[in-house]
């Protein structure tokens, strides 16, 4: 995702690429090729015309939100500590329902940015793309961690420039399958796009055929939906963006009311996506896209990003900015 809401849709249009073409599959700043004719929706394969609608083409049933508060699900509070659900192993090991170990993970406790030694500023400023993707600059001011969250905070200048943040594992953690989780509260307003998602690392593959799973994604025009997507190649053209995913919809308020925890539990025969522990979408290799090749049996590293705009999440406006993407901790499992 990516996010330089530049003076002009025009320039927007001109300017925008998808982030993997800059990224690739396999590093921050690699020259891995980005999509050609993406097909897709959601996900880092961010958006082409009708993503909101494709989004939800293999969807087996978008679950509706039962009464869910904020703090139902929820595996941890801000101050880190173990939540429900979760139990201290006798060697110290937290252990979740479900036999799921604790692996990894950041509180974003302490500092006034993200911890280093877990994550890199991407910046994705000279990337394009097809129409339809958001855009973003990045800068590693707009990614701060501040009373216990990790804040990305996307500002729009006088000029009419956008400034937003993202941040990555590459190099830093990455692991193949486990369950993933963020607690996370989305920012509110036109044509905000934020994202918690996961990217191969094939050791310089490019995208799509590396594989990407975005664990949410919500858009301003659908404030009330979190899309889940795996995204990968075509067994026609590798090179082709090919997706699989399904929808979460509150029947309460707005997804960017309160935090909300997404995950996903990913296995070598299935990624199963969660919101508040309510699984609303199971991807295997026979649910697929007819076509879709499956690109999920190697390492993959986490990123956040706020992203505004494109044809999926729309435009910004101003009373969109200071836009405010809360992560309260991000937690990865493991079954013994």
């Amino acid at each position: 995702m990516r996010t330089v809401w530049t003076r002009s849709l025009l320039a927007v249009v001109v300017t925008a690429v998808w982030v993997a073409a800059l990224w690739g599959c396999s590093s921050s700043s690699g020259s891995g090729a980005g999509p050609t004719g993406d097909s897709g929706a959601g996900g880092d394969a961010r958006a082409t015309d009708g993503a909101a609608t494709d989004a939800s083409t293999h969807d087996t049933g978008a679950v509706e939100e039962s009464g869910h508060e904020a703090s139902a699900g929820e595996t941890g509070a801000s101050d880190g500590g173990t939540g429900s659900g979760e139990a201290a192993a006798a060697d110290g090991a937290v252990v979740l329902d479900g036999g799921w170990v604790l692996v990894w993970s950041d509180e974003f406790d302490s500092g006034t940015a993200p911890d280093p030694s877990k994550w890199i500023d991407t910046s994705l400023n000279t990337t394009s793309s097809g129409p339809g993707w958001g855009v973003e600059y990045d800068e590693p001011a707009a990614s701060t961690v501040s009373s216990g969250n990790l804040v990305i905070t996307a500002t729009q200048g006088a000029d009419g420039g956008i400034t937003s943040g993202a941040i990555d594992s590459k190099g830093k953690f990455q692991q193949t399958y486990g369950r993933f989780e963020a607690r996370m509260k989305a920012p509110p307003g036109a044509g905000v796009w934020p994202a918690f998602w996961l990217m191969g690392d094939t050791n310089g593959e490019g995208w799509p055929t590396c594989g990407e799973i975005d664990i949410v994604e919500i858009v301003g025009s659908a404030p009330k939906n979190a899309y889940g997507t795996v995204h990968s190649g075509n067994t026609t053209d590798p090179s082709q963006n090919t997706s699989t995913g399904g929808s979460y919809t509150s029947t309460g308020p707005d997804l960017s009311a309160d935090f909300h925890v997404y995950a996903v539990e990913w296995s070598a025969s299935s990624v199963a996506f969660y919101v508040d522990d309510n699984l609303y979408e199971t991807v295997t290799p026979q649910t697929m896209t007819s076509g879709e090749l499956w690109a999920f049996d190697h390492d993959f590293y986490i990123l956040f990003d706020l992203a505004l705009g494109g044809s999926w999440a729309g435009p910004p406006n101003a009373a969109t900015f200071p836009a405010t993407m809360l992560v309260d901790y991000v937690r990865v499992y493991q079954k013994p």
